[in-house]
C-alpha cells in the first residue's frame, strides 16, 4: 500500500506543482476538474445511502460558477448564486416530496459549498501577489502533515484519536503531523530567513494552523463517510482513495492560509 501511495505521489505532485506555477485559466480549470470529480464521489455516496440525489446537475453548475466568479474577480455574484440554487433545490423538493426530501436537497447544497466554496480559496490564494509561493507553502504544509501522521500512525499509533469518527487515526499520528509541520517550517524560517518573509514565530503559527485545519478537514470527511457507511470516497488515486480522501485536508486548510497572508500583509 505504501509503495502504491509513493508512486501516485511521485506522479501526481509534479503535475500539481506545474499547474500551480502556470496559474491562470489552467489552474482554474484544474480546480473545476477536481471539484467536479469530488462532487461525483460525493453524489455517489449520497445516492448509495439515500437512493437518489435531487437535481444532481445543480451542484456541479453551482460549484463551477463559484470558481468562475472568483476567477473573473466577481465575488459579489456568489451570494445571489447560492441563494438562487437554494431556492431551486428546496422548491423542487417541496413539489416532489415523493422522490426527494428537504434533507436530500440540503445535502446537495452542502456539497456545492463544501467543494466549490472551499476550493475557491485555493484559487483566491493563487491570485494573490506571490500567490504561487503561498500555494506551494500550503501544499508543502499539508503534505508534510499527512505524510508524518500516516507514517507514525501506522508504525506507532496506539491510542485512538477519535474512534467514533475514524478508528484508524491515532493520537500519536496526530501529534507527529503537527510536530513535523511546525518543526520543518520553523527550521526553514531560521535557515532561509528571506523565504516568504516569515519570522520563526510566524512560520510556526502558520504551520500549526495548516496542521490543525488539515486534521479538521480529514475528520470532517471521515465523519461524512462514517454517517454514509462507506469506507472510501472513491478509487481514482491509487493508494490514496478518491478525490475527497486526498483533497479534504487541503480544502479545509486553504481558507486559513489565505487569511493568514492577507492579515500578515496588512500588518
Amino acid at each position: 500500500m505504501f509503495l502504491l501511495r509513493l508512486i501516485s505521489a511521485l506522479i501526481g505532485i509534479p503535475i500539481v506543482l506545474g499547474i500551480v506555477y502556470f496559474g491562470g485559466p489552467w489552474y482554474a480549470l484544474f480546480l473545476i476538474l477536481i471539484v467536479s470529480l469530488g462532487l461525483y464521489e460525493y453524489n455517489s455516496i449520497i445516492k448509495k445511502q439515500n437512493g437518489s440525489v435531487p437535481m444532481i446537475i445543480i451542484n456541479y453548475f453551482g460549484a463551477t460558477l463559484i470558481i468562475a466568479a472568483l476567477f473573473f474577480e466577481q465575488p459579489e455574484l456568489i451570494y445571489p448564486l447560492v441563494m438562487l440554487i437554494f431556492f431551486i433545490l428546496f422548491t423542487a423538493a417541496l413539489f416532489n416530496m415523493e422522490k426527494s426530501s428537504i434533507a436530500d436537497s440540503a445535502l446537495s447544497l452542502w456539497g456545492m459549498i463544501y467543494l466549490g466554496g472551499l476550493a475557491g480559496y485555493l484559487l483566491m490564494l493563487r491570485m494573490l501577489p506571490d500567490g504561487a509561493l503561498y500555494t506551494y507553502i500550503l501544499l508543502a504544509g499539508v503534505w508534510i502533515h499527512d505524510t508524518a501522521a500516516y507514517l507514525v500512525g501506522v508504525k506507532w499509533g496506539i491510542r485512538k484519536f477519535s474512534p467514533q469518527i475514524s478508528p484508524k487515526k491515532s493520537i500519536e499520528g496526530s501529534m507527529a503531523g503537527i510536530g513535523a509541520t511546525v518543526t520543518i517550517f520553523f527550521s526553514i524560517s531560521i535557515l532561509l530567513p528571506e523565504f516568504a518573509r516569515l519570522n520563526p514565530l510566524q512560520a510556526a503559527m502558520l504551520a500549526l494552523g495548516i496542521a490543525v485545519f488539515a486534521q479538521l478537514g480529514d475528520l470532517l470527511e471521515s465523519a461524512f463517510k462514517r454517517q454514509m457507511q462507506v469506507k472510501d470516497s472513491g478509487g481514482i488515486i491509487p493508494g490514496h482513495g478518491g478525490i475527497l480522501d486526498r483533497f479534504d485536508s487541503l480544502f479545509m486548510a486553504a481558507p486559513f492560509v489565505y487569511y493568514f497572508f492577507i492579515l500578515l500583509n496588512m500588518a
